[in-house]
């Protein structure tokens, strides 16, 4: 299996169509060796976006809650709303790197307990630092292929795509 494109900090990236770049990034190491990268994204206007990105290339957009509307934990629960989410598991991520702006609510963290919720909206996730009493919650949603691209692929597909227009309208 190809190994996974890694973005470094100042990266610039496509994602979802706009330009933007990676102003962040955090190398975790999960329990069993596995490597997980996050990438702060920022462009001109609009919000930061926050990704995880698999060992197995897969991203996902952690979209974190407003402190006012913190879900409500209750053992192995987790409360939004009406929709109660079920704990599935809890990575311990060791935190190998981090450059750049912030990637989370644990900058200089050196260790992160991330409990994996799921439930009817799919997938939650709540991060904390031993020893701290700050958590923050996160909506976990899978990208589709081709939602996050390096500036240079998303380039040569729009000149792969003007070509293919460019030869359909000579035929």
């Amino acid at each position: 299996m190809a190994r996974p494109k890694v973005f470094g900090l100042d990266a610039a990236v496509v994602f979802r169509g706009k330009p933007m770049r990676v102003s962040g990034r955090m190398l975790l190491q999960g329990a069993s060796g596995q490597s997980t990268f996050r990438y702060l994204l920022s462009g001109g206007a609009g919000a930061p976006v926050l990704l995880e990105q698999a060992a197995a290339g897969r991203y996902a957009l952690l979209r974190p809650f407003p402190p006012a509307a913190e879900p409500q934990t209750a053992g192995k629960t987790v409360a939004v709303g009406k929709e109660r989410y079920t704990l599935v598991g809890v990575r311990r991520l060791k935190v190998l790197e981090s450059v750049g702006q912030s990637t989370g609510a644990a900058p200089g963290a050196r260790l992160l307990l991330s409990g994996m919720f799921e439930g009817p909206a799919g997938t939650l996730m709540r991060e904390m630092v031993p020893g701290s009493d700050k958590q923050v919650y996160y909506l976990v949603k899978p990208l589709a292929a081709g939602d996050l691209l390096s500036a240079e692929t998303h380039a040569a597909a729009r000149e792969d795509a003007r070509r293919a227009a460019g030869e359909r309208d000579d035929d």
